[in-house]
């Protein structure tokens, strides 16, 4: 059982496809928040915490996160761009018994296609990231966020990343926001199933020989396939807040908030996680009976089903020739509430 904890929404980078919400920032979780985790997530078995952004190098509690973490005796992993790393990893050396992975984020097989993205000089940073992290002996893998501007360079990218020393490569799907719909980065219903074929085929392989994967968030006949809604997994934002899943934190202010549980910073974690498991089970119930009187294909996305179940992406109906538009549940429909 691991949390996931977003630790600050500033970064060093602002990727044209990130969430609106995830960088560009200045909020940085309290240490407070940590230590309310740290004291009542062992009890509840969770047991591993891995912290993302913003990009979590650049929080300002780094250190002083990472020994409490250790002192505690939880495992931790991190997601960063890398463009800090070459500085950052001297803070990380110290605890890297209890270091389960880094991730770093690399979202091109070249150097045009991640800097397009990420901006100039990202991609020469996160190379150089994976060569020390690899010298170091410090165990990494990838992500890739696919976008209708790489999803050609899906086997280019597992050759990169087995060559660099990775020990596995993890797909996922980009999500929508405002930004990135604006600039035509999503694939369409369609487009997301080609991916999907052609990554499972990739994942057969390469099965053996280098581990490749996709994200929760491709379609499934499967009502309940994700960590979070079985409380494997729990999210906290980095304001405070225990939220459903990190999928549907951070997406801005003009958006529904009833995917947020609880502010831990007034409410212990172990209350709080009794509130996320009730609002859980009610979402359950809901997600069966709508798949019972209204199922849709598009429905199948489970990250599709919740963002509009939780309604964020109402905001879609500004963009009426998206090809995702077509699929938003009407206004009306229900929306869960605790």
């Amino acid at each position: 059982m691991r949390i996931v904890i977003e630790l600050t929404n500033r970064c060093n980078l602002a990727c044209r496809h990130c969430f609106s919400g995830r960088h560009g920032g200045n909020d940085d979780l309290p240490l407070r928040v940590i230590d309310n985790v740290l004291e009542g997530a062992a009890g509840l078995g969770f047991t591993h915490l891995t912290f993302t952004g913003g990009d979590p190098t650049v929080y300002k509690h780094f250190g002083d996160l990472l020994a409490r973490v250790a002192e505690a005796g939880y495992r931790f992993s991190f997601v960063t761009n890398g463009y800090n790393f070459a500085r950052s990893h001297k803070t990380v050396l110290p605890y890297r018994e209890s270091l389960e992975q880094i991730t770093f984020s690399l979202d091109g097989a070249t150097r045009e296609t991640h800097g397009a993205l990420r901006g100039p000089r990202s991609w020469d940073k996160v190379l150089e990231a994976m060569h020390l992290a690899r010298s170091l002996e410090l165990p990494f893998s990838n992500n890739m966020v696919v976008t209708r501007h790489n999803r050609f360079e899906l086997r280019a990218m597992i050759q990169l990343v087995q060559g660099l020393g990775s020990s596995g490569l993890r797909f996922g799907h980009l999500l929508h926001s405002p930004l990135t719909t604006a600039q035509g980065f999503d694939l369409s219903p369609a487009e997301r199933l080609e991916v999907e074929q052609e990554i499972w085929a990739l994942e057969r392989d390469y099965a053996g020989v280098f581990p490749v994967a996709m994200a929760p968030g491709f379609s499934t006949d499967d009502p309940l396939p994700c960590a979070p809604l079985h409380l494997q997994e729990v999210n906290i934002d980095c304001q405070g807040r225990l939220t459903k899943c990190c999928h549907l934190s951070s997406h801005g202010p003009d958006v529904g908030q009833s995917d947020v549980a609880c502010d831990l910073n007034e409410t212990p974690f172990r209350e709080g996680f009794l509130k996320l498991f009730l609002q859980n089970e009610r979402f359950k119930r809901d997600k069966a009976a709508r798949l019972r009187e209204r199922a849709r294909e598009a429905d199948r996305s489970p990250c599709w089903y919740c963002q509009n179940h939780f309604r964020k992406v109402d905001w879609l109906q500004n963009f009426p020739d998206n090809p995702w538009t077509p699929h938003l549940w009407e206004e009306g429909e229900p929306v869960l509430t605790l």
